[in-house]
């Protein structure tokens, strides 16, 4: 729409032109050659249009983006900071109307202005918080809707299922430092973290296929945090954003400092079924345990469970019978035991993925 638009107002223009020109090189009464002259601008007027609507198009995008990447704290504060500036810029300057040479004292007021802009700008972004309040804004407003995902997040088998069952929605920020993070996990030699980094990724890629949140990346990479965790809560503050995690850690971190988290270890301990002792489950084990013979593996929702003399079954399937349920700082842990026939027909050593 955008394009079209740009390419009607310069299609107008070039007419006009073209009939101006053609009516200043040619007789009046000759009719023909004006309207020739006339068409001919509407032609080269409808060609520039495009390339000029196009090119315009294509800007407009790239601020847009760049707008949407800056709080709105950044935002406010960073134009009071400019307009600030440029005021102190133009009493600064005033001086330079006095130089004999008009022009020259012009082109340097507009160099003094752009500067003190600009240092305005930066000071005002450094000191965001404390300026709105002096304003009497609030820094740390409260996005309901947007929503910071962390590495261990993307690593959740379940991520996906969440967000289409809308426990997750609105709008999704990935930065790329946490991106970053998780490719490195996808190219690593940990086959089972390799295994949830890949299988992350390609959630993500079906959520922002399927439209089912508005995931939008995030450039900005906080250089003054060296910790992935402290940069999400940078992004999260500033933003006024929730922080959805499986990291209990970094949650309670985040909750300390008046983040609200969404915690994925949470909503499966509320939405799983409740697994007594003496049910068989069925699961892949994919290590060993800290026991002689003990072997671990993973329910979907990320319960580990251990399995007794399970060690020689690393890599296959099998049916286990829950012997104890423990509740841990980190959620639950379930003990088992292989169950008679515990292998299934499956259960073939599983390969290393190929690269």
């Amino acid at each position: 729409m955008l394009v079209e638009l740009v390419r009607v107002a310069v299609v107008g223009v070039f007419t006009a032109a073209g009939y101006a020109f053609s009516r200043e090189i040619v007789d009046e009464i000759d009719s023909s050659r004006v309207l020739l002259g006339t068409v001919l601008g509407s032609a080269i007027g409808y060609v520039v249009g495009g390339v000029l609507g196009r090119r315009i198009g294509a800007a407009v995008g790239v601020a847009e983006r760049r707008i949407a990447a800056l709080a709105g704290a950044d935002l406010v504060a960073g134009a009071m900071g400019l307009v600030a500036g440029g005021l102190v810029g133009i009493v600064l300057g005033l001086p330079l109307m006095l130089v004999p040479d008009r022009v020259v004292g012009i082109a340097i007021l507009w160099l003094v202005v752009i500067v003190s802009g600009s240092l305005g700008y930066r000071i005002a972004i450094a000191k965001r918080e404390d300026i709105l309040q002096l304003f009497g804004l609030t820094f740390r407003t409260r996005a309901a809707d947007l929503r910071v995902l962390d590495t261990s997040a993307i690593l959740n088998a379940r991520l996906l299922d969440y967000v289409r069952a809308g426990l997750i929605r609105g709008t999704l920020l990935l930065p790329g430092f946490v991106l970053e993070e998780a490719q490195g996990i996808a190219d690593s030699a940990d086959h089972v973290r390799r295994r949830r980094a890949r299988h992350g990724l390609e959630a993500l890629a079906a959520i922002r296929r399927e439209e089912l949140c508005d995931v939008r990346t995030v450039e900005k990479t906080y250089p003054e945090f060296a910790e992935v965790d402290a940069k999400v809560i940078a992004l999260a503050r500033e933003r006024g954003a929730a922080i959805v995690t499986d990291d209990g850690a970094l949650a309670q971190v985040a909750e300390l400092q008046g983040i609200e988290v969404v915690l994925l270890r949470r909503v499966a301990t509320a939405l799983r079924p409740a697994v007594l002792p003496g049910e068989q489950i069925r699961l892949e084990l994919a290590r060993e345990g800290r026991e002689p013979g003990q072997g671990v593996g993973y329910l979907d929702d990320g319960t580990m469970v251990v399995v007794e003399q399970a060690a020689a079954e690393i890599g296959r399937h099998v049916d286990a019978v829950v012997n104890r349920i423990v509740q841990t700082p980190g959620g639950r842990m379930l003990f088992a035991r292989l169950a008679d026939g515990a292998v299934t027909p499956e259960s073939a050593p599983a390969r290393e993925e190929g690269a």
